[in-house]
């Protein structure tokens, strides 16, 4: 019994262990945690750096 019980229990182990490397693994190659490049604004035309869409009236 033991000469089973001992490979199937380091067989899970290993499973896991490589299931949880993997997701972990795919889950850092799509992470996508970058900020997309913003146009700056124009300082002429912006109060306290808030750039001011349309005409005020």
């Amino acid at each position: 019994m033991n000469r089973f019980v001992a490979p199937a229990a380091a067989s899970i182990v290993v499973g896991l262990l490589l299931g949880a490397a993997a997701i972990f693994g795919v889950t850092l190659m799509v992470e996508q945690n970058t900020k997309p490049p913003l146009p700056g604004g124009d300082p002429a035309s912006s109060v306290l750096n808030r750039v001011e869409y349309g005409t005020r009236s």
